[in-house]
């Protein structure tokens, strides 16, 4: 993983879109509670964070083994971490499956990839939230391994709240159960938010462009 850079970059145009504090929510949020506003830290950096290997998260047997994890782009820190774990996969059984992170253009971007064994995976994607956003997290089978998601591949996902702490989720073929993240997020088990268009969950994140891991 590489050593974010000294140099501080400062942004005076306004910020738009997925900010909180600036943020006029879309009726196609779904799984956001609007309970507090952001009060980001004014600090702006880039940096890029790629790593292969054993990413998985402590204790979990799922995955972890053959997974990738790559974080680029800057924006307003601190970053937050997300640790995802997946189960009852079996139907996909040692296809991969991504995860895609993103809350807006210019900001975090993390992509991770992992072999499903066992009906699961696990991967921890350390700095890959801007605090202060609603986040789009996006999970596909990349069925022809072209970093991308085509149409007909399985999709899930679903728009976090503001992200405030680091993130802990565990997903089924059913729904994300959420725990952490601040106090807008909403904890617990919800369905999956319906995708808007084949490979669209929100469109925070460009899922049919490649995004290689490492990035």
């Amino acid at each position: 993983m590489s050593t974010r850079p000294l140099t501080l970059t400062f942004a005076l145009s306004p910020l738009r879109g997925a900010r909180a504090n600036g943020f006029r929510g879309s009726r196609l949020f779904a799984l956001v509670a609007l309970l507090t506003s952001s009060c980001g830290v004014d600090r702006f950096a880039t940096t890029t964070d790629s790593a292969t290997g054993d990413a998985g998260v402590a204790g979990d047997d799922g995955g972890g083994a053959s997974s990738c994890v790559s974080v680029t782009g800057g924006g307003l820190e601190p970053w937050l971490d997300l640790q995802i774990a997946g189960r009852q996969f079996d139907a996909y059984e040692g296809r991969r499956i991504r995860v895609v992170v993103s809350s807006h253009a210019g900001g975090r971007l993390g992509v991770a990839d992992a072999a499903i064994a066992g009906g699961a995976f696990a991967m921890t994607i350390p700095a890959t939230f801007n605090y202060g956003y609603y986040t789009e997290i996006a999970l596909y089978v990349d069925d022809d391994t072209d970093d991308a998601c085509d149409v007909g591949e399985p999709l899930w996902g679903f728009v976090t709240g503001i992200v405030q702490e680091t993130l802990v989720i565990e997903v089924t073929p059913d729904g994300p159960c959420i725990s952490g993240g601040g106090p807008s997020m909403i904890q617990g088990c919800h369905p999956w938010r319906p995708p808007v268009a084949p490979c669209v969950i929100n469109g925070q994140a460009d899922l049919t462009m490649p995004l290689p891991c490492p990035g």
